[in-house]
């Protein structure tokens, strides 16, 4: 308090001195008067005449007594908080530029804390639009307690439309309750702020449903989706971001008291909200149609906190997305108890530059205030300094009920839409309160079953674990078989998991402590696998299996398992048949299940037996399949894979790498063992919660057959299939059956292991009855539900009772097509015309770039991209994509002409037209310029409505002209980093982790080296455009081939081109080996022993020439941005060949 004192003190004795000194001039004491008599006025004036206006519909504000001293409380109160915005965790420094901050964080995109209340959600929202009337509108709005909201909404190009089967209901329950999962629909973020993943695979209902229908549920179609959506807009909170001066009448309208204050701040901290706009690329498929290629864009909007439906009243939020790549999101909003009507919203135009909205004539009193919301309406808006016109027309509404009990009513309208006459595509959402009843039947989810947290696990370190220890069921301390086992027995449903046990990963630890020499083998095993030495994979996995078989299992694991038999079935085990399986962390999990890639051993009976088997299964972790499964393989010179994308008038047709992905493990993971009572099956199979191929949720599928379940699942008999219809309400019946040779069935013997017996008489009937099958069909629904998944279920039946053995994740449903892997880079496209080449980057990157590549080359440009347009063309609005510099397609690097280096125009510099651009660049691309007379148009239609200060354009013009006169210090300024970097790491690297903990390190150096070649070429662009221009008496946009040739003649005689300097110092070294008679000795040489000639004391000059030649290029190489690229040092050989030709 006292500080807070001194501080106010300070202040005013300051104020006070300001005015003992300034106050006593005539001039300023008059002004002094003048601002205090025309408070003192407006003061009287609101006290005597000013009253509270009544409001409009009896419950909109209108503006009352000391609406304008609120409103300029609130405006100040604004700007503070937008300077006071969270940052993005990183500082300016100098190895970093200060960019504007962006709310929010990148930890904001993923799922988030759900609070302890009734309220609380955290929901993403997005839709995307297309040309040609194709519509996505998608959201999950995840909720406590493992319930969820869902929102699917498709509209084709030849008017079709589909959407969720609830509807008009939109909940759906049983959720994993951790990620963005719910009812088929699935959202991934696959890197923050940037890229996010969407997919569904499930039934969707044909044709339009607003009332609710639990009885008939309509036509149900199978539809598959899959898009990436990719940033090409920054982020528009809510919280920071919207228009000051429209936030502060909202509020002044208000009557104000401190009730209302603290109303308001709650408010304000309950719920954080931003949007990003991007373009989707992806296919979809509808039943057994063809599948179709779609490019949307749209907005994605995320949304969490506690949502209050009893706050609100109505809103209408507008997103739309135009032909010429504008996008805009207007919203009006009724808050009774904070704002009774605010409006807020943003226009992104397609040079880059937002602008908020600051007036507006919308208002809900004109849209459906006491009718339905109209199919048509138009409104005024003010973006920055660029008034726009909107109409809105309705094609599509779907009704949905959100909210406890139905208490909110959505109307979610798919509009054509125009903006100044551009005509685009777009979503409306009216939001009404809902005062009927609700239909639906409340339900609550079942009880998840999940592994524990690690902090939970107190029983780690014991060598074995019973099924129904709650550490168990982690993955990462008896591998993913045994903890699903472990899971699947926490069930008390109508059927019965065999019970038994597990050995852990820290007995497998144990064991290889035991057997130094299998650590040592296992090691070359893995360097072989990975590429690091050479070696025969196959033959190095059967040594590891055959010495792993080869030890015995230690005294101590070998008593704890007998003393875990002992606890688990008393003197009768040492007679039971077991089943030793193996359990791989990493094993039967969402990403991959490694069926039958190690081995299970059946029927087996005594302490001897079952020691031998389990470290069988430890070794078969060695196996050569299941080495090959689990290790990367990459092969970068295939060309097998070619792609053909077409986008308006921009077309892509290249070969592409064969990429086959590793499945998120190590070739050397950890291993459990579970050990498992036997059940002597009359029948066993498998069944599929949905169908396995197509992943048709409407679809079990039963594979069964006599005896063990081995026969089935080993391939070794041909076995019954039956298929269950699935309802969406989950009622089950049999749809068909196909009836299987069954010619063999597996049985245990009773000395041990298992026998093949032929099966004659029964082959001919189905093998399993329909009230099994039904009843298995429902067991699976439960099981599906507890873990929130569709499973791979392994099942036994013996007199009619079901045995469940195993329940895995179907790894099949979403994975990457092939269609993915090969754009899963690409940037978005803006619009449906684009103007991109290859030029300049074709030459340092004329094959396809690996994806280390794509990913560094995306994100350093991206940064650079935020520099260039803030700070030379005077665009603030930062993005964390390329979009509008370049990008990458099929794993190609493209320049974008039109909406990157067309950026310096009339309409965003001072001095510079849209022609002297066109010649800068141009000449600068491609040493020409382009005859194509619409090329003018369609950089006036994307800057057009671009504003920047003059202020800002003067300054954009001086720093031009200062990077010409200081290029040579930014050159200087890379080559110092290139030699800081030591890009040795890439190949002398001891693991993969060490390469990426290095690539971290370093990508703000690898940032700044591109900062500098790109303010050098910018440099380098302009010095050329000024000689031409000069050389053609300032008329530069017509040029001739003379004056090309005069402009060529004079860059000739620049000196110190480094790029210039490495054929001709490596011509100099090669000539110096001729004049010293050493050609065909040299030529003679291996590369190995040439390199260690060259650089052989005995040599003089020529040693000295290879060593200068290093020191200054030897961070250079043939392909020089592609990460896998080895530069000179790393790769002497590369000189000599060069030398040698």
């Amino acid at each position: 308090m006292l500080c807070g004192h001194q501080e106010v003190s300070g202040w005013s004795s300051t104020l006070f001195t300001l005015y003992a000194v300034f106050g006593r001039h005539p001039i300023v004491n008059m002004l002094l008067q003048a601002v205090f008599v025309l408070f003192l006025s407006y003061v009287i004036y609101n006290l005597l005449y000013v009253r509270q206006f009544s409001a409009s519909c009896g419950k909109y504000k209108q503006p009352g007594q000391w609406y304008f001293i609120k409103r300029v409380i609130v405006y100040l109160n604004c700007l503070v908080r937008t300077w006071t915005r969270p940052d993005d965790g990183g500082k300016p420094s100098a190895d970093r530029p200060r960019l504007k901050s962006e709310f929010p964080i990148a930890q904001n995109e993923f799922p988030q804390l759900l609070q302890s209340h009734p309220s609380a959600l955290d929901s993403v929202y997005m839709n995307g639009v297309d040309s040609h009337g194709n519509t996505l509108v998608a959201k999950i709005s995840r909720r406590p307690g493992r319930t969820a909201e869902v929102w699917l909404m498709l509209r084709l190009a030849d008017g079709r439309y589909f959407h969720f089967p609830r509807f008009p209901d939109t909940s759906v329950y049983n959720t994993d309750g951790k990620s963005y999962t719910a009812g088929g629909l699935q959202f991934t973020v696959l890197q923050p702020m940037l890229k996010w993943r969407i997919c569904f695979n499930g039934l969707l209902r044909a044709g339009q449903r607003d009332k609710w229908n639990g009885e008939d549920e309509g036509k149900l179609v199978h539809v598959q989706f899959a898009f990436v959506w990719t940033a090409f807009t920054g982020s528009f909170s809510n919280n920071f971001d919207i228009d000051a001066s429209t936030l502060s009448d909202a509020i002044a309208r208000e009557t104000w008291s401190l009730a209302y204050r603290d109303a308001l701040a709650k408010f304000s901290r309950a719920l954080q909200r931003y949007e990003v706009w991007g373009g989707y690329l992806g296919t979809i498929t509808i039943a057994e149609e063809p599948e179709r290629e779609l490019l949307l864009r749209g907005v994605k909007d995320h949304t969490w906190g506690k949502l209050d439906w009893d706050l609100f009243d109505r809103y209408i939020i507008n997103w739309a997305y135009l032909e010429d790549g504008t996008v805009y999101s207007i919203a009006a909003v009724s808050l009774p108890r904070m704002m009774s009507h605010f409006v807020y919203g943003y226009v992104t135009f397609p040079s880059g530059q937002r602008s908020v909205i600051k007036k507006t004539d919308l208002h809900l009193s004109c849209l459906g205030e006491f009718t339905d919301p109209p199919k048509k309406f138009c409104f005024n808006v003010l973006a920055g300094e660029v008034n726009c016109y909107i109409t809105t027309h309705q094609k599509q509404e779907q009704i949905l009920y959100s909210g406890n009990g139905w208490s909110v009513k959505i109307h979610e309208q798919l509009t054509d839409v125009t903006l100044n006459g551009v005509r685009g595509w777009g979503v409306t959402q009216y939001m009404y309160r809902h005062g009927g009843d609700c239909p639906v039947p409340q339900q609550r989810s079942l009880p998840l079953l999940h592994e524990p947290a690690a902090a939970d696990i107190k029983t780690a370190r014991l060598l074995v674990l019973p099924f129904r220890d709650p550490a168990c069921a982690s993955s990462q301390v008896v591998g993913g078989k045994g903890s699903q086992l472990a899971l699947l027995s926490q069930m008390k449903e109508n059927f019965i998991v065999p019970n038994g046990f597990c050995l852990t990963v820290a007995s497998y630890k144990h064991h290889l402590q035991d057997n130094a020499s299998l650590e040592a083998a296992i090691q070359h095993l893995q360097d072989v696998a990975y590429g690091k030495q050479e070696g025969d994979l196959q033959a190095l996995s059967k040594a590891v299996m055959a010495q792993f078989s080869a030890t015995k299992l230690s005294l101590s694991i070998e008593a704890a398992v007998l003393r875990e038999l002992n606890a688990l079935f008393d003197n009768e085990w040492q007679h039971k048949p077991f089943a030793v399986r193996s359990s791989a962390v990493g094993e039967d999990g969402a990403e991959a299940s490694f069926a039958g890639q190690m081995e299970t051993f059946l029927g087996v009976i005594g302490i001897s037996e079952v020691c031998k088997a389990i470290v069988k299964c430890w070794s078969s972790s060695f196996a050569y399949q299941a080495v090959e499964y689990r290790r990367f393989k990459t092969d970068f010179n295939s060309s097998k894979h070619f792609s053909f994308l077409k986008i308006g008038t921009f077309s892509v047709y290249h070969n592409i790498v064969d990429i086959s992905r590793n499945h998120g493990q190590v070739v050397a993971a950890d291993m459990g063992v579970c050990i498992q009572e036997m059940v002597q099956a009359d029948t066993a199979g498998v069944l599929f919660t949905r169908d396995p191929v197509s992943g048709n949720p409407g679809i079990m599928t039963i594979n069964v057959s006599y005896g063990l379940g081995e026969a089935v699942v080993s391939g070794m008999t041909e076995p019954d299939t039956i298929y269950i219809n699935r309802t969406y309400n989950n009622k089950l019946s049999i749809a068909s059956k196909v009836t299987g040779s069954k010619t063999t069935k597996i049985v245990m013997k009773e000395s041990g292991g298992v026998q093949e017996l032929e099966v004659a008489d029964e082959s001919s009937e189905c093998c399993l009855s329909d009230d099994v099958a039904l009843e298995l069909g429902k067991i699976s629904i439960l099981v599906e539900q507890s873990f929130s998944d569709s499973r791979d279920i392994e099942f036994a039946v013996k007199d009619k009772q079901i045995f469940l053995l195993q329940a895995r994740p179907i790894t099949s449903i979403n994975i990457e097509s092939e269609f993915e892997l090969i754009h899963e880079q690409d940037a978005p496209v803006l619009t449906d015309d684009e103007m991109l080449t290859t030029a300049n980057t074709g030459e340092v990157m004329p094959m396809a770039m690996t994806p280390l590549t794509c990913d560094i080359l995306t994100n350093t440009l991206s940064q650079i991209r935020q520099i260039l347009l803030a700070d030379v063309a005077g665009i603030r609005s930062p993005s964390y994509t390329i979009t509008c510099f370049g990008g990458n397609f099929c794993r190609h690097s493209f320049l974008n002409l039109l909406s990157g280096f067309y950026f310096l125009n009339e309409w965003t510099s001072p001095f510079w037209t849209a022609d002297d651009t066109r010649t800068v660049t141009e000449i600068s691309l491609f040493g020409v310029r382009l005859n194509n007379a619409n090329i003018n148009n369609l950089i006036e239609a994307r800057y057009k409505n671009t504003r920047a200060p003059f202020w800002r354009k003067l300054y954009m013009q001086l720093n031009l002209i200062k990077d010409v006169f200081i290029g040579k210090s930014y050159c200087e300024k890379a080559f110092q980093l290139c030699e800081a970097v030591n890009d040795n790491a890439y190949s002398t690297s001891s693991s993969i982790e060490r390469v990426y903990e290095e690539i971290e390190r370093k990508i703000i150096v690898y940032f700044k080296i591109w900062d500098y070649h790109i303010l050098t070429s910018t440099s380098s662009a302009l010095a050329s455009y000024v000689m031409t221009n000069q050389l053609m008496g300032g008329h530069a946009s017509v040029v001739t081939s003379e004056v090309m040739s005069d402009v060529a003649m004079l860059l000739s005689t620049c000196t110190d081109v480094l790029s210039a300097d490495v054929p001709a110092s490596l011509a100099k070294l090669a000539l110096a080996i001729i004049e010293d008679g050493q050609d065909e000795y040299f030529q003679s040489l291996t590369p190995e022993a040439g390199t260690e000639w060259l650089k052989s004391d005995k040599n003089g000059r020529l040693k000295n020439m290879f060593t200068d030649f290093m020191h200054m290029h030897g961070h250079r190489c043939i392909r020089e941005v592609p990460k896998i690229s080895r530069n000179f040092i790393c790769n002497l050989f590369v000189v000599f060949n060069l030398l040698s030709i």
